[in-house]
């Protein structure tokens, strides 16, 4: 991994994604580049193509704008703190700022693809409709990893695993994306099923705490956030299970599910 990207919403998570960013630089070997990304939102996207004035247009713009600019101004005070100097920056780590106005598909197509991770807030209820679609994007059309981050997380992430494994491909490549991080961690624990047993291949060399999965139908992701907690796990690394339409509108989903409710840092790939 090399590029780490931070998608910015909420103003006051803003510090939380930045702080989880720096962690992750210092804590994957060949990180050497954070992109933080203020998507400001066409105001097509917020009003729909017909229906809107030119002043309703130049309001949502100038809104968007001042939330961009904020955001930029808790960035800049920020990166100071953390890194210091432009002067001492140079030639350790790479730090950019980008607020373009841009729609959810370019945000993936231009900037998540070419992300080696992305940073996130965990869905949130006042996100737009529009950033409520980013986030499905990252997850299942980006093809990176994605490191979902709680509102108002303040410690360390990544000292203390825990895996949820089931053999597909979305969670083979979860953990195959996690291999940076678990290597450096303190104790890692994994979630494994008598259906589904880790193979010896997944991640040769790293020391696993194997705990067996109490089988319930009624609601896995609760079962694995439980897990996760008695493990007392600072991160989660799951693969982004996606049911069809029908189902999920029924009973919803793993992966929305544990988005919805965790209290630590989530890392999914689709």
């Amino acid at each position: 991994m090399q590029r780490c990207l931070v998608i910015l919403s909420q103003l006051d998570q803003a510090e939380v994604l930045l702080d989880m960013a720096a962690q992750a630089l210092s804590r994957i070997r060949g990180m050497q580049r954070i992109d933080v990304l203020a998507a400001r939102e066409p105001p097509e996207q917020l009003l729909g193509r017909m229906g809107f004035s030119d002043t309703q247009v130049q309001a949502l713009r100038a809104s968007q704008r001042e939330w961009a600019d904020t955001l930029h101004t808790r960035f800049q005070s920020w990166l100071a703190q953390e890194y210091g100097a432009p002067a001492d920056r140079l030639g350790k780590v790479e730090v950019n700022w980008l607020d373009p106005e841009i729609t959810v598909d370019r945000i993936i197509a231009g900037y998540g693809k070419d992300a080696d991770l992305l940073v996130m807030g965990v869905p949130d209820p006042r996100d737009s409709a529009q950033k409520h679609v980013a986030t499905r994007a990252a997850i299942f059309e980006s093809g990176r990893p994605v490191l979902f981050v709680p509102p108002f997380w303040d410690r360390p992430s990544g000292d203390r695993i825990f895996m949820a494994w089931k053999d597909t491909p979305s969670c083979r490549r979860a953990f195959f994306a996690a291999r940076s991080l678990v290597g450096a961690a303190k104790a890692v624990g994994v979630a494994v099923s008598a259906a589904d047993p880790l193979p010896l291949d997944i991640l040769p060399g790293v020391a696993l705490t194997q705990q067996p999965v109490v089988q319930d139908t009624r609601n896995a992701g609760q079962t694995l956030l439980d897990m996760a907690g008695h493990f007392q796990a600072d991160m989660l690394v799951i693969g982004g299970y996606q049911h069809n339409m029908i189902y999920s509108r029924l009973v919803g989903s793993v992966t929305d599910y544990i988005l919805a409710n965790t209290r630590v840092p989530v890392l999914l790939q689709h």
